[in-house]
């Protein structure tokens, strides 16, 4: 694990300690919730969170938002002072363009604009070739159109002096792929790089799996790449993707009782380290850092990493995504051992920190905002409606999780909203 003064560095979005090079500086952004400036060497604390409390959640942007992810750029990252801010990219489905880019200017969220166009990092007409264009998945043929075109759960990792940006598309194959692209300024051109050799075959996760009309062992999905990183006992960094395995996506009947079944969802370690020129060279094999249980209704996706007093967590979201069975845990991490522990739910449908009006809260990313205070972006569904009779109406919101008490002190995290509404 790291040490616990590293911990105690600031970090990029991945969470990992950031090269002196890299650190924040004295400029002033403002927060997500427009309250008030923050400046960029994260000052805030659980007190300051507490005394503004937005207590019913309102969406980020008025428009379906899925797998919210925000990243904080300082002057000195890639693209310098003119890219220094607060960024909000998300799930695009199956429009022309993919990953529209929105900036934090003057108290709210706005569309990034060049040119004055919506900027995208692949805007329409440079949509990847190897991309699918309406192939259907093999193993779901039966999948509405936004499922089978769509590109998901974009993740930005700022390291080396790179964007490298991880997201999920279907190949002309119709199977999912762990693709990623790099740039050295976020309004682009990006390299794509294509997607990476890690999907699995079914009977690595069912080997009772009896076959059916796309073979006898097809190659399952890979989704929600994210980037986390430690150090060893030697001070080395260490960079791991985290992939979920999307075996909720294969279901088949048992021959002999009929009963219905699906793969598993393991999320798989990938160490791997990336070249000058931004290209991912996976080292040895992949690990099962964490498979779903009983209490996970069959699947568990959207791995984030968070590490905050000497300690790493991995918050991540569990159930069905288009309704309020979708909720939110958080466990402790061990990227070195391969170990979780300690799961609990962080926020479910039920939570206070919804206001009575959101369910489904899940696909966390997580941004630093002072010591132990952490802005969370979540997606969630409005009271009434869900993916099966709405279409994907899921909006993008903010809500806190903190890993320091009232008075400074290191405790469990916790839901800020939940406990102090």
């Amino acid at each position: 694990m790291s040490s616990s003064s590293d911990l105690e560095s600031p970090r990029g979005p991945s969470g990992a300690p950031l090269p002196e090079s890299n650190r924040l500086r004295s400029n002033t952004v403002r927060d997500p919730a427009g309250l008030f400036d923050v400046p960029t060497d994260e000052s805030r604390t659980l007190k300051d969170i507490v005394a503004n409390l937005q207590r019913v959640p309102e969406p980020l942007i008025n428009e379906p938002m899925p797998d919210p992810f925000v990243l904080r750029l300082t002057a000195n990252s890639p693209g310098g002072a003119r890219t220094a801010g607060l960024w909000l990219i998300a799930t695009t489905n199956d429009q022309p363009f993919a990953f529209r880019l929105y900036r934090f200017v003057g108290g709210t969220w706005v569309p990034h604009m060049v040119e004055g166009k919506h900027c995208a990092i692949f805007p329409e007409g440079k949509l990847p070739a190897w991309w699918n264009a309406g192939e259907l998945d093999p193993l779901s043929p039966d999948l509405p159109r936004d499922l089978v075109v769509a590109r998901w759960a974009p993740e930005i990792d700022v390291r080396n002096g790179l964007l490298t940006l991880h997201y999920t598309a279907r190949d002309r194959a119709g199977i999912l792929r762990s693709a990623y692209a790099t740039a050295s300024v976020i309004d682009g051109e990006w390299t794509d790089h294509g997607f990476l050799d890690i999907n699995v075959r079914v009977k690595d996760l069912a080997p009772d799996y009896p076959g059916g009309p796309v073979g006898e062992n097809p190659v399952v999905g890979m989704i929600d790449s994210h980037v986390a990183a430690t150090l060893d006992a030697e001070g080395k960094e260490r960079t791991f993707l985290l992939t979920k395995v999307d075996g909720n996506g294969l279901q088949w009947k048992d021959p002999v009782t009929q009963e219905r079944r699906k793969a598993s969802t393991p999320i798989l370690s990938h160490e791997f380290r990336q070249e000058a020129d931004g290209r991912i060279t996976l080292l040895g094999q992949a690990k099962v850092l964490l498979t779903n249980g009983p209490h996970h209704d069959g699947l568990i996706e959207g791995q984030f990493v968070v590490n905050e007093n000497g300690q790493s967590h991995l918050v991540y979201s569990a159930g069905f995504f288009g309704n309020s069975e979708y909720r939110t845990y958080i466990a402790r991490l061990d990227l070195l051992e391969n170990k979780v522990m300690d799961e609990r739910l962080l926020i479910d449908s039920e939570s206070r920190a919804l206001g009575g009006q959101w369910n489904g809260p899940g696909h966390p990313s997580l941004v630093r905002l002072g010591e132990g205070v952490y802005a969370m972006y979540l997606h969630v569904w409005r009271n009434g409606t869900e993916y099966g009779k709405d279409g994907d109406q899921r909006k993008a919101i903010q809500r806190h999780v903190a890993f320091r008490d009232l008075e400074g002190r290191p405790c469990d995290p916790f839901l800020v909203e939940e406990r102090f509404s």
